[in-house]
C-alpha cells in the first residue's frame, strides 16, 4: 500500500475522527467559558441571539464525536447491547435522561438544551474511556494539569491585582462588586467545584506519573486558587475529606501500619510551610473577602431555609407533575428569594415535577455509580464532594458544565486502566494457561511429560517381555 493510499484510508477512518472530536470537546470545555463566549459576542446565556448560540462549542464537538463513533461501528445494534451490558449505569441514565428531555419539551414546553448540554460530555467521556489510546489519555491528563494550574494562578492574580480575564457577566447583566475570581473556567462556583475535585484527585494519588514534589506544588496552587474563587462549600468539603482521610491514616499508623518514609518527610516539611503561609495570608488581609463571605453570605443560607416554604404554596398534584414556572417565580419573589433555588434537587422538582425528577435522579445516581465503578480509590469521596456541592447550589438544575468537568477530571485522574490489550487478544488454551502460570513452568511441564512417557514406554516393554517369556514356557 502506498503512502497516499494509507493517508486516504486514515482520512476516512471514522473512529479516528471520533477520537479527534472528543479531544476537541475536552479542550474546548475547559478552555472556553461562558464568560468568554459572552465576551466574543455570542449570547450563550443571555436573552436573544440565534438558536445555535445557546449551545457550547464543546457540546457540538461531543455530538460530532458520538456521530463519527457510531457510524464507525459495523454492527450498531450489537454495539448498543454491548455498551448496555458493559455500562449498565450509563444505560439507565441515558434512558431516564431522554425521557426527561421529551417530557420537558412536549409537556412542560420548556427548552431541553439545558438538560442536553449539562449531561452530555460526562457520559461521552465515560463511553470513550476504553477506546482512547494511552498516548491520548496521557496528553489529556497533561492538558488538564497545565490548564487547571494556569487557571488557579490566574484566579490568584485576579484577586490580588483587581482585574478579570473576561468580564463577569451573567445572563447579560454585569456582576459588579463580587470579589471572586473567574479566571478561565468562568463562574466562581464552577471554578471552585472543578478545582476542588482536581485537588482531591491529586490528594488521592491521581495520575501516578507525578512526582511527590510536583504533586505537592499542584495541590498548593489549587488551595490558593480555591481561596480566590471563594467557593465556601467546596473549601469546607475538601478540608473535611482531607482531614478525615488524614486522621484515618494516622490512626492506622498508631496501630502499626506501614508507611512511606518519603511521604512522611514531605508532609513534615509541607505542614509548617502551609501553616506559615496561611497565617501570613490571614494577617496580611488577603483572606478578608473570603472570611467575609462566611460571616455575611448576602442571604444565601437564609434563602435555603426559606425555599422550603415553597412546598406549602402548591398542591400535591402540582408538585408531582410540576407547577407553573411563572407562579414559582412569583412565590420566590414574594418570599424575598432573589438568588433562586440554591438546591439542585428541589430546583429540578419545581421545574419538572416530583415524578420525573425521581426517575431522573435514579438514572443520575446510576451514572455516578458507573463512574465510581470505573475509578480507583478516592472516587467515593469525590462523588460525595460533588453531591454535597450541587445540593447547596442550583448546580445541575441549570445550564452549566459543572458535572461535565467533574466527570472528565475524575475519569482521567482517578480512572482505572482498562486492559484493552488483554481483551483484544485471543485467549490461550486452558492447558497452556495452566503450564504458563509461573515462570519456567512450561519447560518443567514438558520435562514431566517426557519422563512420564518414558516410564510408560518402559512399563509396556517390561510387560510385553514378561508375556513373551510366559507364553514360551507354556508352549514348551
Amino acid at each position: 500500500m502506498t503512502g497516499a493510499e494509507s493517508g486516504l484510508r486514515d482520512f476516512f477512518d471514522l473512529k479516528r475522527w471520533a477520537v479527534f472530536w472528543f479531544v476537541v470537546s475536552i479542550v474546548v470545555l475547559f478552555s472556553v467559558s461562558s464568560l468568554a463566549l459572552g465576551f466574543a459576542g455570542i449570547k450563550y446565556d443571555a436573552e436573544g441571539g440565534a438558536a445555535w448560540q445557546k449551545l457550547h462549542p464543546a457540546t457540538y464537538a461531543a455530538v460530532l464525536a458520538l456521530v463519527f463513533g457510531f457510524l464507525g461501528v459495523k454492527r450498531r445494534w450489537l454495539f448498543l447491547r454491548e455498551v448496555a451490558a458493559r455500562m449498565p449505569g450509563l444505560a439507565f441514565f441515558a434512558l431516564f435522561w431522554l425521557q426527561l428531555m421529551v417530557y420537558a419539551a412536549l409537556v412542560r414546553h420548556a427548552p431541553f438544551t439545558p438538560l442536553f448540554e449539562t449531561f452530555l460530555i460526562g457520559p461521552t467521556a465515560l463511553l470513550f474511556d476504553d477506546q482512547l489510546p494511552d498516548s491520548v489519555k496521557r496528553s489529556l491528563r497533561l492538558f488538564l494539569h497545565v490548564l487547571l494550574f494556569v487557571n488557579a494562578l490566574l484566579g490568584v492574580a485576579e484577586l490580588l491585582l483587581h482585574f478579570r480575564v473576561f468580564p463577569y457577566v451573567v445572563a447579560g447583566e454585569d456582576v459588579s462588586g463580587d470579589y471572586r475570581s473567574t479566571a478561565l473556567l468562568g463562574h466562581p462556583l464552577l471554578n471552585a467545584a472543578t478545582s476542588g475535585a482536581y485537588l482531591l484527585c491529586l490528594y488521592f494519588g491521581g495520575d501516578r506519573s507525578l512526582g511527590a514534589a510536583t504533586r505537592a506544588a499542584l495541590i498548593f496552587v489549587q488551595l490558593l486558587g480555591m481561596a480566590a474563587f471563594g467557593g465556601r462549600t467546596a473549601i469546607i468539603m475538601s478540608a473535611l475529606i482531607i482531614a478525615a482521610h488524614t486522621t484515618k491514616d494516622l490512626a492506622f499508623l498508631l496501630f502499626g501500619a506501614r508507611f512511606d518514609m518519603r511521604r512522611a518527610l514531605a508532609a513534615a516539611i509541607a505542614a509548617p510551610l502551609l501553616l506559615s503561609m496561611g497565617a501570613y495570608a490571614l494577617l496580611g488581609g488577603y483572606l478578608d473577602d473570603l472570611i467575609g463571605r462566611f460571616i455575611d453570605d448576602k442571604g444565601s443560607a437564609e434563602a435555603r431555609l426559606i425555599m422550603v416554604q415553597l412546598f406549602d404554596s402548591f398542591s400535591l398534584t402540582d408538585l408531582l407533575i410540576g407547577p407553573d414556572p411563572q407562579v414559582v417565580d412569583t412565590k420566590l419573589m414574594s418570599l424575598g428569594i432573589s438568588v433562586g433555588i440554591e438546591n439542585s434537587w428541589i430546583a429540578l422538582l419545581f421545574e419538572y415535577g416530583g415524578l420525573m425528577t425521581l426517575f431522573f435522579c435514579i438514572g443520575f445516581f446510576a451514572l455516578l455509580w458507573e463512574l465510581l465503578r470505573r475509578s480507583r480509590r478516592g472516587a467515593l469521596e469525590l462523588i460525595i464532594f460533588f453531591i454535597v456541592l450541587v445540593s447547596s447550589a442550583l448546580g445541575i438544575a441549570a445550564k452549566t458544565m459543572i458535572f461535565n468537568e467533574f466527570a472528565v477530571v475524575l475519569l482521567f485522574m482517578l480512572g482505572k486502566e482498562a486492559p484493552r490489550a488483554a481483551l483484544a487478544a485471543s485467549p490461550p488454551e486452558p492447558e497452556r494457561i495452566k503450564e504458563a502460570s509461573r515462570p519456567g513452568e512450561e519447560f518443567r511441564g514438558r520435562e514431566r511429560r517426557f519422563v512420564n512417557e518414558a516410564v510408560r514406554t518402559r512399563t509396556r516393554s517390561s510387560v510385553v517381555s514378561r508375556g513373551v517369556e510366559a507364553g514360551g514356557c507354556e508352549g514348551v
